[in-house]
């Protein structure tokens, strides 16, 4: 929140502003933006899940996407959250994804060899469980590091 204090200043006479009613403004100031929505708090990010794991030969497959091998892992999120989806792979390329619980439906898909960026972000559009699936591409194997952050 920005706001902006003027002084009321008469139409007649100098234009002056008292000492006493700039240092009242300021204070205002100062009081106003320690009030609000939080931000920049420190309190408005929280990380979710920091799980270490391995994709294997044994793992759950996924029939829809070249029956490749995954962990998922499942996580709450609030309408106008964003998650951000990290992965950090060792052996194999991953792929991620982020799937609506409820509806089963991929809502976000992240590959680095043709993402934007170098995480899996969304704006998540309805509160409710969202799960988040790390793959290992060209049914490779390996370890991996996930960070699930969501700020609200």
């Amino acid at each position: 929140m920005v706001l902006i204090i003027q002084p009321v200043i008469p139409a007649h006479g100098p234009v002056t502003m008292n000492k006493t009613f700039l240092h009242a403004a300021v204070l205002t100031v100062i009081i106003l933006a320690g009030c609000g929505s939080g931000e920049g708090d420190g309190e408005a990010t929280a990380i979710l899940i920091e799980k270490a794991g391995a994709i294997e030969y044994g793992d759950t497959r996924d029939p829809n996407h070249g029956d490749l091998a995954y962990d998922a892992y499942e996580f709450e999120a609030q309408t106008f959250d964003l998650v951000r989806l990290d992965v950090a792979a060792e052996g194999f390329s991953p792929l991620l994804k982020l799937i609506e619980v409820s509806t089963g439906a991929v809502i976000a898909e992240w590959d680095p060899q043709y993402g934007t960026g170098d995480a899996l972000t969304y704006t998540i559009a309805g509160s409710g469980a969202y799960e988040a699936r790390v793959y290992a591409i060209e049914d490779g194997s390996g370890d991996y590091t996930l960070v699930i952050t969501v700020t609200p």
